[in-house]
């Protein structure tokens, strides 16, 4: 089975390598790959458009997407760009579209509402809006304690330095177009959800409502950060080789 790894906000195709190894001991293949305006693809123009020509280019039948927290949009639209391809969906803490609505209003605006609680710092203190060419505005995180408390706080010294090292900034371009996305709704495409239960980034009320939109009830869950593919690879192997097995639906 080959799984198509996409990453969140702030990261790249390099967030999955502790993973990667791990889904290869199951006989799994995978493919991670950047979304345009991230990682190496930063010189290309973010959108909806141009991250559903990537995720066309790259799906193959039968393949399970894993979409990580802002890659639950991403693997939406790969759904509904070519559901007869996808074989499976899993949405790693992942964001869930609303029909008709662009992102944030998609979390309700929560998720950047609590970051300077729980950061204990004021926006301006940890994240700012850059230009980019190509981009326009872009925001980065400023400070590196901010993305550790935020999604590296189970994880080593030397795993949060090498995930610091890496971020980009996140065009904010894609987060203002409206998500239209019918056949994802209508597909028959499996579904799963996996929630990490010590995450900071946002709460479990979220997720709730993330799995509401799904149809789901039930999921499986990691005691880990917002980033389990770092802090427990091969938890989280075990945990993807079981939902494409089907272990919690068909």
């Amino acid at each position: 089975m080959r799984f198509v790894l996409i990453h969140g906000g702030y990261h790249g195709a390099w967030c999955w390598d502790r993973l990667t190894p791990e889904l290869e001991k199951f006989g799994h293949s995978t493919v991670a790959i950047d979304l345009p305006g991230c990682n190496h693809r930063h010189a290309e123009t973010a959108s909806l458009a141009s991250w559903r020509s990537a995720l066309r280019e790259v799906i193959q039948d039968g393949d399970v997407l894993v979409g990580h927290s802002m890659g639950g949009f991403a693997i939406a639209l790969a759904a509904d760009e070519v559901p007869d391809k996808v074989g499976r969906l899993i949405f790693l803490s992942a964001a869930v579209p609303i029909e008709g609505e662009a992102m944030g209003a998609s979390t309700a605006d929560s998720v950047a509402n609590e970051w300077p609680t729980t950061v204990g710092l004021a926006y301006e203190e940890f994240l700012e809006v850059v230009e980019i060419p190509n981009q326009g505005p872009c925001v980065r995180l400023t400070k590196q304690m901010a993305a550790n408390k935020l999604f590296y706080h189970d994880c080593s010294p030397d795993d949060q330095d090498w995930a610091w090292e890496r971020l980009t900034p996140l065009p904010l371009a894609p987060a203002l177009e409206s998500f239209h996305v019918p056949r994802f709704w209508d597909t028959p495409i499996p579904r799963d959800f996996i929630l990490t239960t010590d995450d900071y980034s946002h709460s479990k009320e979220m997720d709730n409502i993330f799995m509401r939109r799904l149809g789901l009830s039930t999921a499986f869950s990691i005691i880990s950060s917002h980033s389990p593919f770092v802090s427990q690879p091969s938890n989280t192997a075990k945990l993807l080789d079981a939902c494409a097995g089907g272990a919690l639906s068909s």
